[in-house]
C-alpha cells in the first residue's frame, strides 16, 4: 500500500503538470473584467473539509467513551472500593479495546466511503482487507458497546426501574412459588380422593350407602314402622343409660368432695414434711461434721501414742485429751440420733400418706372425668332422628355424594346418624340386601381405609392453615406488603435494606412452601419448589454481580436496556459514521469540481522513432476504455495491442500486472484490467513530459546540427575544424543541452505543482 499511496501522490503533484502545455488563447480582459473576477472568488464560501471537521468532532466523543466503556469494566472487575488492581486492568483493557475500535472504524470507514463513492476498486485484496477489518471492528465495538451500555444501564436508565422491580419482588416471589404450591397442593388432594375411592373398602361402603338409599326410596312404609320400633328401642335403652348415668353422676360428685378432701389433705402433709426437712438437716449436718472430728482426735491420740508430738512413745496427757475429745463426739452423736429417729419417722410416715393420697385421686380424677363425658354421649344417644325414612333418605344421598367427592370422617360420622336410622329401620321391617351386611356400622372397614380417612383429616387440617397463612389472599399478603413498603423506604434512602427485605420475603414464601409438606405436598415436590425460590433470588436479587444485571438487561431488551443500548451504540459508532460520511462527501465534492480545461491533444499514436516507455504509455491511453464509476477498462487481448512490437506489449503487461500486485489495478474475471482514472492521469502527464523534452531535445539537436555547418563554412578550404578559442566561445550564444532542459522542465513542473 505503501508503493500505492507514493504512485497517488506522483499522480497529483505531477497531474497539473500535464496542464502546463500551451492552452487555448482566451480574448484579453479589461481591468474591469478581472477586478470583478478577483471579487467573486474572494467573497466565495469556503470549501468545508468534513474530514477535518470529524477529526475535531471525535476527540471528545472518544473521550466520553473511553470514560463509559471504563466505568462499566471498573464495576465488573473491581472486587470492592479498595480493588486497585482491578482498577488498573480495567483502564488497560479499555485503552486496548479502544484503541482497536478507534483504528478499525478509521480504517473501515475510509474503506467503505472510498468504495461507495468509487474512488477504489472492490477487488480481491480490498475484499480480504476490509472484511478482516470489518470482523475486528465488529468484535471490539460489541465489547466496547456493551460495557457503555453497562454504564448507562446501571447508573442512569435503571434507576426508576431498579426501585420498581425491588418494590414488586416479593409478591412477584410468592406469584411464582406460592401460586404453584396452591395448585401442586390440590392435584396431589384430588389424585387422593381417588386412591381413596379406588380402595375396596371405602367402594364397599359406598356401595352399601347407595343401596339404603334405593331401599328407602323404595319401601319407605315398611321401613317407617321399623324405624318407629327402632327408636322406641333406642329410647328404652337411653332411659336405662340415663338411670346409670345417675348413679354414676352421684359417684363422681362423691368422688369430687373426696378429691378436695385428698387435696387438702396432701397439703398439710406436704407443709409437715417441709417443716421437718431443715430440721433434719441440721442434725445430720451435725453429726457428719462430729463424726469427722471424732476421727481426727482418735488420730492424733494415735500419733501422740506413739511419740510424734514430741513428748515420748506413751499415751501422756497430750494423748488423754484427744482421746477424751473423740470419747465426747461420740456421745454427742449418739444424742443427735436418737432425738433425729422421731422426725424422721415422721417425715416417712408423711411421705407414705401422700403418695397413697396421690394414687387414690388419680383414681377419683378418671372416674370424674368419664361421668363427665357421658351426658354427651346419652343427649347424642336420645337426640331425636328424622321423623321419615324419605327425609332420613334424602340427607343421606346428600352426605354420600360428599363423602364421594371428597372423604373425610367427619362427613362419614354426619351420615353415621340417618345411616343407623334407615339400617334399623331395614332390619325392624325384615328386610335384608347383599350389598349392606348383617353387621354393617355404617362407617368403613379395613384398617387401610382407616389410615386414609385418619391420614385425610390431618391434610384437611394442614390445608386449612395453610390456606390462612401462605394464601395469596391470606396473612402473608399482609406481611409482604409490609416488605415492599420498607424496601421502597431503603432503595431511596440508598440503603442494603432492600436486599435484606427480599431475602425476608423469600424466607417467608421457604417457610410456606415447608407448611405444605403438612398440607399433603410430597417431599420431592417440596425441594423442588424450594429450588425454585433459591433460583429466582439467584437470578433477581439486586445484590448480583452488575455484569449479569447487564447481561440480562441486555437479553431481556427491557425500554431501559433498549433506550441505554441505542446510547451506547451511537457514541462508540460516531466514528466510523463520521469516518464514512467524510469519505462520501469528499468523494461528492471532488465530482462537484468545475470541469478542467481543455488542453492540446497529446500525440497517442503509435510511432516507430518513439522509445518503448512511450509506445507503452501511448498503448495504454489509446486502449483504455472509460467506465461509469471513475474507471477504464484495458483488454489486454485486443487488436491493438496485438499490433504492438514484442518488447511493448510485454512492457505493457508486465506495467499493468504490477498495478495489479499493488491494489492500484484490478484483473475481472474475463482478463480485462480495471484502472483507476488517476492512474490514466499520472500517466497521462508523465507522457506529455516525455514528449515536450523529445520535442525540445529534437530542436537543440538541429541548432547545433546548424552552428557546426557554419562554422565549417567559415573555416572555408581548410576542411578541418579547428578547436574554437576562447573568444568565440564567449561571443557564441550557448543553446542548452537536452538533459539540461529537461531538468529544468521537471523544476517548473514540480514548481507548478
Amino acid at each position: 500500500m505503501a508503493d500505492v499511496d507514493q504512485t497517488l501522490s506522483e499522480a497529483e503533484d505531477i497531474a497539473p503538470a500535464a496542464a502546463t502545455p500551451t492552452p487555448i488563447a482566451e480574448p484579453r480582459q479589461t481591468l474591469l473584467q478581472r477586478a470583478l473576477a478577483r471579487l467573486r472568488v474572494a467573497g466565495a464560501p469556503p470549501a468545508l473539509d468534513l474530514g477535518r471537521i470529524a477529526a475535531v468532532i471525535v476527540v471528545p466523543v472518544f473521550c466520553w467513551v473511553f470514560y463509559t466503556t471504563a466505568s462499566g469494566m471498573i464495576d465488573i472487575m473491581r472486587r470492592d472500593s479498595g480493588d486497585l488492581v482491578g482498577i488498573v486492568g480495567a483502564i488497560i483493557g479499555t485503552t486496548a479495546i479502544l484503541t482497536m475500535l478507534a483504528a478499525t472504524s478509521w480504517s473501515l470507514g475510509a474503506d467503505l466511503g472510498a468504495l461507495i463513492a468509487h474512488r477504489r476498486f472492490l477487488g480481491e485484496r480490498i475484499v480480504v482487507k476490509t472484511t478482516v477489518t470489518a470482523a475486528v471492528f465488529l468484535f471490539v465495538f460489541c465489547i466496547s458497546a456493551f460495557f457503555s451500555f453497562t454504564y448507562y444501564y446501571t447508573n442512569i436508565f435503571n434507576l426508576s426501574s431498579k426501585k420498581l422491580a425491588a418494590e414488586t419482588q416479593p409478591m412477584e416471589l410468592a406469584a411464582e412459588v406460592l401460586l404453584p404450591v396452591s395448585k401442586a397442593i390440590a392435584g396431589e388432594y384430588d389424585a387422593q380422593t381417588a386412591r381413596m375411592e379406588a380402595t375396596p373398602d371405602l367402594h364397599a361402603y359406598l356401595d352399601a350407602l347407595d343401596t339404603l338409599v334405593k331401599t328407602a326410596s323404595v319401601a319407605s312404609a315398611r321401613l317407617d314402622e321399623g324405624l318407629q320400633k327402632s327408636r322406641e328401642g333406642r329410647r328404652r335403652v337411653a332411659r336405662e343409660a340415663a338411670r346409670r348415668k345417675a348413679a354414676e353422676l352421684e359417684d363422681a360428685q362423691a368422688a369430687a368432695r373426696r378429691m378436695q378432701d385428698i387435696g387438702a389433705r396432701m397439703a398439710a402433709l406436704g407443709q409437715t414434711v417441709a417443716d421437718l426437712e431443715p430440721i433434719i438437716k441440721a442434725k445430720e449436718d451435725e453429726i457428719v461434721a462430729l463424726t469427722s472430728t471424732a476421727r481426727q482426735e482418735e488420730q492424733l491420740a494415735v500419733d501422740a501414742s506413739k511419740g510424734l508430738d514430741g513428748l515420748g512413745a506413751a499415751c501422756g496427757a497430750n494423748c488423754d485429751s484427744h482421746r477424751a475429745k473423740a470419747k465426747a463426739a461420740q456421745r454427742r452423736i449418739g444424742a443427735l440420733r436418737e432425738t433425729l429417729a422421731a422426725p424422721t419417722a415422721q417425715k416417712s410416715d408423711a411421705i407414705r400418706q401422700r403418695d397413697a393420697l396421690a394414687a387414690e385421686l388419680i383414681t377419683l380424677r378418671q372416674k370424674a372425668e368419664s361421668a363427665s363425658e357421658e351426658p354427651a354421649l346419652v343427649a347424642a344417644a336420645t337426640e331425636e332422628a328424622p321423623r321419615e325414612v324419605v327425609g332420613a333418605a334424602r340427607r343421606l344421598a346428600m352426605l354420600r355424594d360428599q363423602i364421594r367427592a371428597d372423604p373425610s370422617w367427619a362427613r362419614i360420622r354426619e351420615a353415621k346418624a340417618p345411616c343407623e336410622e334407615i339400617v334399623g329401620a331395614m332390619r325392624q321391617a325384615g328386610l335384608a340386601d347383599a350389598a349392606v351386611p348383617a353387621d354393617f356400622s355404617c362407617e368403613p372397614d379395613g384398617v387401610a381405609s382407616h389410615d386414609l380417612l385418619t391420614a385425610r383429616d390431618e391434610v384437611i387440617a394442614g390445608r386449612a392453615a395453610f390456606d390462612q397463612k401462605c394464601a395469596l389472599d391470606g396473612a402473608i399478603r399482609g406481611e409482604l406488603t409490609a416488605l415492599a413498603s420498607r424496601i421502597r423506604t431503603a432503595v431511596a434512602a440508598g440503603k442494603s435494606a432492600a436486599s435484606a427485605g427480599f431475602d425476608d420475603a423469600k424466607r417467608l414464601v421457604d417457610d410456606c412452601v415447608v407448611a405444605a409438606k403438612a398440607a399433603g405436598l410430597p417431599e420431592a415436590d417440596v425441594q423442588i419448589f424450594l429450588q425454585r425460590s433459591d433460583h429466582f433470588l439467584r437470578t433477581r436479587s439486586m445484590d448480583r454481580n452488575r455484569f449479569e444485571l447487564a447481561r440480562e438487561a441486555f437479553v431481556g431488551l427491557t425500554p431501559d436496556a433498549s433506550m441505554a443500548l441505542g446510547v451506547a451504540i451511537a457514541q462508540d459508532a460516531f466514528m466510523f459514521v463520521m469516518k464514512l460520511l467524510a469519505e462520501i462527501f469528499k468523494g461528492r465534492d471532488q465530482r462537484a469540481r468545475p470541469p478542467a480545461p481543455v488542453f492540446p491533444a497529446l500525440d497517442v499514436a503509435d510511432g516507430d522513432a518513439d522509445d518503448s516507455d512511450v509506445r507503452v504509455m501511448k498503448a495504454l491511453l489509446r486502449l483504455s476504455r472509460p467506465l461509469p464509476g471513475e474507471r477504464s477498462a484495458f483488454d489486454g487481448g485486443s487488436s491493438g495491442v496485438a499490433e504492438l512490437p514484442v518488447e511493448a506489449r510485454s512492457n505493457l503487461i508486465g506495467l499493468l500486472n504490477r498495478l495489479v500486485r499493488e491494489g492500484v489495478a484490478h484483473l475481472d474475471r474475463k482478463g480485462v484490467y480495471l484502472l483507476d482514472n488517476r492512474t490514466l492521469a499520472e500517466v497521462e502527464a508523465r507522457l506529455a513530459l516525455a514528449l515536450k523534452r523529445a520535442s525540445r531535445g529534437g530542436a537543440a539537436s538541429a541548432r547545433m546540427e546548424a552552428l557546426a555547418a557554419e562554422l565549417a563554412a567559415q573555416d572555408g578550404a581548410r576542411g578541418w575544424r579547428r578547436r574554437r578559442s576562447a573568444l568565440d566561445r564567449y561571443l557564441m550564444p550557448r543553446f542548452p543541452a537536452p538533459a539540461e532542459e529537461d531538468a529544468g522542465e521537471d523544476a517548473r513542473a514540480g514548481g507548478y505543482g
